[in-house]
């Protein structure tokens, strides 16, 4: 009489057999290597940057070490290149993928793959107190604006510039810098008026500076971002893919936001 409950628990164990998760594939090229280069800025706290002891911290970096480690136990090396020039690094093979806040964006498709691990979007920073009253995109006109080089935000500011043109009102004036650390800089001394940034690094400053920075212009333009890797290697970016996945149903990738507090940023 108990042959109905073996039934189910036989059917009920295969299925858990079936389901278990498969290991990733290993690519071909990376079988024999015991480590994985890394090209990053390393300068977008909370995600990528290093900490007092210039040792590599944040959400993106536990992300990378996460990937080396379901690859096969990889060491990481990381390669610190200013953010315009990861993509040619990339390109260039000087590393074996882009981990940092890379933005999915189609320019960038077009010439590497992206694999997607959260949503991120933009944000203005300014002085505490916001002297300047800078709250919309409107209110930067005529305003010294910073922009790292090569960031997303730099195109839609150029974009705003544009709008602002045509409503017959001055520019804001971008000045560019390499670093998120130098922009900051130049917001703290009144070289610029505003800081124009992404709102997990937006959030970080202003959480570790409160009396100094506070958020202007509220989150706005939210966008994919990911891990690049090149079009030539397709074994390492299907295997990466996988590892998301994996993440997301082993519960892990949600863990791994909610350590660094933006679990807000969540794929769908």
């Amino acid at each position: 009489m108990h042959k109905p409950r073996l039934l189910i628990a036989a059917i009920t164990l295969g299925l858990c057999t079936q389901w278990a998760q498969a290991a990733p594939v290993v690519p071909e090229r990376l079988l024999k290597v015991d480590t994985l280069v890394y090209c990053s800025g390393m300068d977008s706290p909370p995600l990528v940057a290093f900490d007092e002891a210039q040792k590599p911290k944040g959400l993106t970096v536990d992300l990378g070490l996460e990937i080396a480690k379901r690859l096969g136990d990889k060491k990481v090396q990381w390669r610190v290149i200013p953010f315009s020039g990861l993509v040619p690094a990339l390109l260039a093979k000087q590393c074996d993928m882009i981990v940092d806040q890379l933005f999915d964006k189609p320019e960038r498709r077009e010439v590497i793959d992206i694999v997607n691990y959260m949503y991120s979007s933009q944000a203005v920073v300014v002085p505490k107190g916001n002297p300047k009253g800078i709250k919309t995109l409107t209110d930067l006109s005529t305003r010294k604006v910073a922009v790292l080089n090569g960031s997303t935000i730099k195109t839609l500011l150029d974009a705003e510039n544009d709008t602002l043109a045509k409503a017959g009102k001055p520019p804001m004036k971008l000045v560019v810098y390499n670093t998120d650390t130098d922009a900051f800089q130049a917001l703290r001394i009144s070289q610029v008026d505003a800081y124009g940034t992404t709102v997990e690094t937006a959030g970080y400053y202003a959480a570790m500076a409160p009396d100094l920075f506070e958020e202007g212009v509220p989150a706005f333009s939210r966008i994919l971002t990911g891990i690049g890797i090149r079009k030539d290697d397709p074994q390492l970016s299907a295997a990466v893919q996988q590892i998301i996945n994996d993440m997301r149903s082993d519960g892990s990738y949600r863990q791994l936001l909610s350590n660094w507090h933006v679990a807000s940023d969540t794929l769908d």
